[in-house]
């Protein structure tokens, strides 16, 4: 193998894909990136075996050729390389030669046969949809996920599909985030009750990554993320990018049946107000995590307050506009917190029941975004 290449296009490629390849002991080739330059496309290739991305990158092939080498070693030296030609040549069958200017380097290589196989899926459902959507949808559910949870089903991201949009929907069970996003059905067919899938949070994460990546070479279609899925996996495709990840499997909760209605009281406030408010609050309340809201629908006022037996006490009175009853509810500040710093608009609104029932926040007006929060007891 013998090829050149910029050290820009090899950077970005590498910071791609390289996150995948963790530290493991048990199978050392899985530290490793696969480098393949074959039909005039350079390639590359990282997996922790629930996971394989590839990356595609511009370059010139001289000679054909594959290896692998260790992915941490490989991507902080080309990090520090200038911004220049790099030629780059097989030597000893697997090891990596370096030319750059001033800098001359062999870095050992793997035989690229122990590489494991990224599979290629076969594609029931292929569908498209906007990156920005993605991006923000992204955004508001990461958080509501516990990675630890012993109930697999919710340690990822519930895509429901049915033929009009996706709910998108991620929950802990003391909370539950849902975003409404379109798409575009390109190929295959669904039945009646539509598709659902659950997809890792480690996947999703590693998709938010790759499309919030900075990146030199945008095409038109830059908006534009491919998503296929099959009976166990799903590939996502991106600008050159392709992820494929197992899906897991188990029934995701009926999360329609979470979502409270019958609401008694609904308040429509500033967000910026009550994030300043609950973040003055949660100094109060740093041992229970507990802020209390009272609404007062005569003075069109929310209070927030807070209570530390060690540090003292705290209270913001809001103005706002309320409908409804008077009522209070005491909640989760991180909870609240979570919702209120990845929401964008001026106002938000938040529905409640009682002090014991879930309470719901959303822009006004909108359903797209909805975010549910289990009340703490008095």
């Amino acid at each position: 193998m013998q090829l050149t290449i910029l050290q820009k296009n090899l950077h970005q490629g590498l910071n791609t894909i390289s996150h995948i390849a963790e530290k493991n002991l048990s199978i050392p080739i899985l530290n490793n990136i696969l480098i393949k330059a074959k039909n005039n496309i350079i390639t590359l290739a990282a997996t922790n075996l629930e996971i394989g991305i590839t990356k595609q990158i511009r370059g010139k092939i001289i000679k054909e050729g594959t290896t692998t080498v260790d992915a941490k070693i490989f991507s902080d030296y080309i990090a520090l390389l200038p911004n220049e030609k790099i030629d780059i040549q097989l030597v000893n069958k697997q090891d990596l030669k370096i030319n750059c200017e001033k800098y001359n380097t062999v870095i050992k290589g793997q035989n690229s046969e122990d590489f494991p196989v990224i599979p290629q899926i076969d594609k029931k459902i292929s569908l498209t949809l906007s990156v920005s959507d993605l991006k923000i949808a992204l955004n508001q559910l990461l958080f509501a996920i516990n990675p630890t949870d012993s109930r697999l089903e919710l340690t990822g991201i519930l895509f429901d599909i049915n033929d009009k949009n996706i709910n998108l929907v991620s929950t802990d069970s003391f909370r539950l985030a849902k975003k409404e996003i379109n798409f575009c059905l390109c190929s295959g067919t669904m039945d009646s009750n539509g598709l659902k899938i659950i997809v890792p949070l480690k996947t999703m994460q590693e998709l938010a990554r790759i499309i919030n990546f900075p990146n030199d070479e945008l095409t038109e279609d830059s908006d534009q993320i491919q998503i296929h899925i099959a009976d166990n996996q799903i590939l996502f495709v991106y600008q050159g990018v392709e992820m494929v990840s197992r899906l897991i499997e188990g029934h995701y909760p009926d999360y329609i049946q979470v979502i409270p209605t019958n609401f008694k009281t609904e308040i429509i406030i500033d967000r910026g107000e009550f994030l300043r408010a609950i973040k003055m609050a949660s100094i109060f309340s740093a041992n229970s995590n507990a802020v209390d809201l009272t609404i007062n629908t005569d003075q069109q006022q929310i209070i927030v307050e807070a209570v530390s037996g060690q540090i003292g006490s705290h209270q913001a009175k809001l103005a706002a506009k309320i409908n409804g009853q008077d009522n209070s509810i005491r909640l989760n500040y991180r909870y609240l917190l979570d919702c209120l710093n990845v929401l964008s608009a001026n106002q938000i609104s938040f529905k409640i029941i009682d002090d014991v029932s879930a309470c719901k926040i959303t822009l006004p007006g909108s359903e797209e975004y909805q975010y549910i929060v289990v009340p703490l007891r008095k």
